[in-house]
């Protein structure tokens, strides 16, 4: 699995469990800041990213319920 896919999973997890808001949200900060020192660790090494797969930006994730 990717980085995002698990990310989103741990996610719903944790928005489908009785888990508070604040802690959630420190969750979330924990893993953003972690994969931004990630990506500028990777970018002082000089390594090229390369992603696989199809883009996300339309991910039935972020979709609105209707």
């Amino acid at each position: 699995m990717s980085y995002i896919t698990d990310f989103e999973s741990e996610l719903t997890k944790k928005l489908e469990s009785a888990e508070d808001t604040a802690s959630i949200v420190k969750w979330i900060s924990e893993k953003v800041l972690q994969s931004y020192k990630n990506g500028i660790t990777a970018g002082q090494k000089g390594a090229q990213v390369i992603r696989k797969g199809a883009s996300r930006s339309r991910s039935s994730f972020g979709k609105k319920a209707e």
